[in-house]
């Protein structure tokens, strides 16, 4: 390859002011494992009897490698702006054949998880030229983006600390989606403030990924976050995060300004010995920017031995929206507390009801409000029905062959789930039953309003018949009702409702086209489940919630053997395709899509299956209650 005169020149500037960056480096792993990836499209089938797989997580480095475009995103001190800097000085060092400084020299052998499995982590892209910008002095209004790109030549464009545009941010990063569509050879990465960059609608094309605290294996008696261990290291301090700040600041005159990632801390400290409501003004002033300073201002009132409960309570009391982020933050305070619901969760759990029933706030805050109700006790009917009319209706659609051709389909009345079938509800159930679940979290109590996962289809059926039972001893069952799976037209018909055929669009829960925030898909950047139902804009016509993205929906239909080519194809018909006795090859459908899929499968019409004894962390159900009409 023959680089211009002006893209070597920069190289070697980069090189030269980067190249020190090696020697302390530790490579990072984000929140995206190799099942993951297998299990995009619902390839995934584990045997029953395998022992639990270990997640094993791709670094960073791997992971810009997969996507044109990533959007990389992690708190204070996670490591952001040293990988930008790592990774382009490596690329800049190829370009110029710095000695020890090239995409060679990227290769590392690296912890995988807390267990210590070990993996080499390589470039394969081949050499590319980087272009590394900041944020704010990289604006869209001001800078010619397509100035920074050399026809021809290989480009990995870097962008830095993108929180800092604030409300400018997704203008920014669709500038950038757009710079890549004209340039071929162009790809992406952009990193940012976890809480900042979750507020924001993310424009297509973007992949969004967290980093991860350093495992066990890589931090060692040191702070998990990679900031603070770095400086734990350089000061030889062994211990946590008040050992290493508190280190720093003994010896702060001869060390110079703070490091950015320490100012949450110092600020901490200083509002410590301050009067409360100084602490309250400046999270109104700023609630994402000062959440860090306001948690670790509690952690310190702690260690003093000094009440918190008027710090929790003022910002539960600030005005509007502030307020709702203000119960967020008081209930993530009130975790580090040992014990189950605390004496303050009365003051502060209406707000988080509030911010999950009417999809008030961020992404992010809404679902650590949903995760902290799940532990303190939601108190909304989460095995509440809602009544989908019957009829005949469009079914299927002409943009997929599996889907094809659009038809229409009868159903009788029926009710179904508002929402999927929770960890809370099928945690009793299992109890009841000894019947084994091979789930990682579905027993944590922050997890207990998330739908129930690694479910085979056997087990979903299972379920069914106990609730019936239980829902018919309660006389909750009218004369002839079972409690099952839907079939597959029943699950189109409360997901689309009375939504006409359109040929060239796909049909959504929701009215209208794609709109980002209306459901847990691989847009929304989550990566897991998450508490149902906090997407209340995507709310099917019928008042059923999650119908699109968070998991796919066992149905009672079946598909056939081949994973590529449905047996039973469109149109639906009486043939065969409900026979609960097919044998164990013959996959069953699932719909909806995962919080993996993308808006092309997390809709109304796209058809997945399975083996019915597979099983995933994608992969769940909601129940019907229907008369029997066999």
């Amino acid at each position: 390859m023959t680089w211009s005169a002006p893209t070597v020149e920069r190289c070697r500037e980069l090189a030269a002011a980067h190249a020190g960056l090696r020697a302390g480096w530790i490579p990072l792993l984000v929140r995206f494992t190799h099942e993951d990836k297998a299990a995009k499209g619902l390839r995934a089938f584990r045997d029953p009897d395998a022992p639990r797989q270990v997640p094993v997580h791709f670094t960073a480095l791997e992971l810009v490698q997969q996507e044109r475009l990533v959007l990389l995103t992690g708190p204070r001190g996670s490591g952001k702006t040293s990988f930008a800097r790592y990774l382009a000085a490596h690329l800049a060092g190829e370009v110029v054949g710095a000695r020890d400084l090239d995409i060679a020299a990227l290769t590392r052998d690296v912890p995988r998880n807390d267990e210590g499995r070990v993996e080499t982590e390589r470039w394969t892209l081949g050499p590319m030229a980087p272009v590394l910008a900041t944020v704010p002095r990289m604006r869209t209004g001001d800078l010619p983006l397509d100035g920074l790109v050399t026809a021809d030549e290989p480009t990995f464009m870097i962008v830095d600390a993108i929180d800092r545009a604030r409300d400018d941010g997704p203008a920014l990063l669709a500038a950038l989606a757009a710079l890549a569509g004209r340039h071929a050879d162009l790809r992406v990465l952009v990193l940012g403030d976890a809480d900042v960059c979750r507020g924001w609608t993310i424009p297509t094309g973007f992949k969004v990924h967290d980093l991860m605290p350093l495992p066990a294996s890589q931090c060692g008696n040191r702070p998990a976050n990679p900031g603070l261990n770095a400086l734990g290291r350089a000061l030889g301090v062994e211990g946590g995060t008040e050992a290493v700040v508190e280190a720093w600041i003994a010896t702060a005159r001869e060390r110079g300004a703070a490091p950015g990632f320490l100012a949450p801390h110092l600020d901490a400290r200083d509002l410590a010995r301050r009067p409360l409501a100084e602490a309250l003004d400046l999270f109104a002033r700023d609630p994402i920017g000062a959440a860090d300073t306001i948690r670790l201002l509690a952690r310190r009132l702690r260690a003093g031995d000094k009440p918190i409960d008027d710090l929790l309570r003022g910002l539960v009391a600030l005005d509007a929206d502030t307020g709702l982020a203000g119960a967020v933050l008081a209930a993530s305070i009130l975790a580090d507390e040992a014990g189950g619901r605390p004496p303050l969760a009365e003051a502060i759990a209406p707000s988080l009801l509030r911010i999950v029933e009417d999809g008030r706030l961020s992404l992010a805050l809404r679902e650590e409000a949903g995760r902290t109700l799940a532990r303190w006790g939601d108190p909304r009917d989460l095995l509440a029905l809602v009544e989908v009319p019957g009829g005949v209706f469009a079914m299927g659609s002409a943009l997929h062959p599996n889907s094809a051709p659009a038809h229409r389909a009868r159903v009788a009345p029926f009710r179904i789930g508002r929402y999927p079938v929770t960890n809370d509800i099928y945690r009793r159930f299992v109890q009841e039953t000894d019947r084994r679940w091979r789930s990682v979290d579905g027993l944590q109590p922050e997890r207990a309003s998330a739908p129930a996962v690694d479910l085979t289809w056997r087990d979903a059926r299972a379920f069914c018949d106990w609730l019936a039972a239980r829902w018919r001893a309660e006389g909750r069952l009218g004369r002839g009702e079972r409690v099952r799976l839907p079939t597959e037209p029943e699950w189109e018909r409360a997901a689309r409702g009375d939504r006409p055929d359109a040929p060239d669009a796909i049909v959504y829960a929701w009215q209208g086209g794609w709109a980002a925030d209306r459901c847990n898909s691989e847009e929304a950047g989550l990566n897991d489940t998450c508490t149902v139902g906090l997407f209340p804009r995507g709310r099917s016509a019928c008042g059923a919630d999650d119908m699109c993205g968070q998991v796919w929906e066992w149905c009672t239909t079946l598909w056939g053997e081949d994973m590529g080519t449905p047996a039973f194809s469109y149109p639906y018909a009486d043939d065969g395709r409900e026979d609960p006795a097919a044998g164990p090859r013959v996959r069953r459908v699932l719909r909806g899509g995962c919080f993996s899929s993308g808006k092309e499968k997390a809709c109304c019409t796209y058809r997945g299956s399975l083996e019915p004894d597979g099983f995933w962390r994608g992969n769940g159900f909601r129940i019907v209650v229907a008369r029997d009409v066999n």
